[in-house]
């Protein structure tokens, strides 16, 4: 198993923060094994169309997301709504069972006892760049890290396995790119060659992703595992109001 260290990690800063497809040809009997050149397959598409397109696919549609924790019941679980282009994830066990939904501006957090009932609203903008709190403020950020692919090849049918540079990845909303500002950020000189792997199903969306992160866990490499399915089926996500909704202490953004 590979280490999964960014969600305790995280979560622990927050908590500190508060309190400060194939074809075949036929031969009729007796005819040429000839195949005509108008009906010859076509060449397999490069590994790297094929990902470059189950990334644009997966971006367009509700999905559901899995964060790997240290251990299975560690995983945070979440989703995402494409009309709304909000997502939310969350802890399922533990006495502090932190929430997180992402707008592409802003970050809601929920669930810890030390918050006594409210939400913590954050500007995404405002985070610093070195915030753990940012490896949450974009639950699709595989999508984003994939724009710097380097190098891809196909390992089997659907797996791909290269090298990401980060410095010529891009976010499209706030929320991607101070994900991949933190990333930089503890990647410095090795961010051009961060190791990847990923799986494309056979309807052509992304359903895995594992990054090794260079010196992310106080200078030691992790590994960033998510895992996507349930692709176009109902969610429905919404952003927190009301009264429980408070500012979050400038302790939090650093």
């Amino acid at each position: 198993m590979l280490s999964r260290f960014i969600v305790g990690s995280v979560l622990g800063t927050a908590l500190v923060a508060t309190l400060t497809g194939c074809s075949a040809a036929g031969t009729a009997a007796g005819g040429s094994t000839a195949v005509p050149a108008s009906s010859a397959a076509s060449p397999a598409p490069e590994p790297a169309t094929v990902l470059a397109a189950a990334v644009a696919k997966t971006t367009g549609v509700n999905l559901k997301v899995v964060l790997a924790g240290d251990k299975a019941e560690e995983n945070l679980t979440g989703s995402y709504d494409a009309k709304q282009k909000i997502g939310s994830i969350a802890q399922a066990s533990g006495t502090d069972r932190m929430t997180i939904i992402a707008t592409p501006d802003d970050l809601y957090l929920a669930g810890m006892s030390d918050f006594k009932g409210k939400t913590m609203h954050l500007k995404i903008a405002k985070l610093d760049a070195k915030s753990p709190l940012a490896m949450f403020a974009d639950v699709l950020a595989p999508l984003t890290l994939l724009t710097g692919v380097k190098d891809v090849s196909l390992t089997a049918p659907g797996s791909f396995t290269g090298t990401l540079d980060l410095t010529k990845a891009q976010g499209a909303t706030a929320g991607s790119q101070k994900f991949l500002d933190y990333v930089l950020a503890t990647a410095a000189d090795r961010a051009n060659t961060v190791k990847f792997t990923a799986s494309v199903n056979e309807q052509g969306y992304l359903t895995e992703f594992d990054a090794t992160l260079p010196k992310i866990d106080d200078g030691k490499d992790g590994e960033y595992d998510l895992k996507f399915s349930d692709f176009g089926s109902p969610v429905t996500i919404t952003k927190p109001t009301g009264s429980k909704v408070v500012e979050a202490p400038a302790a939090m953004y650093s």
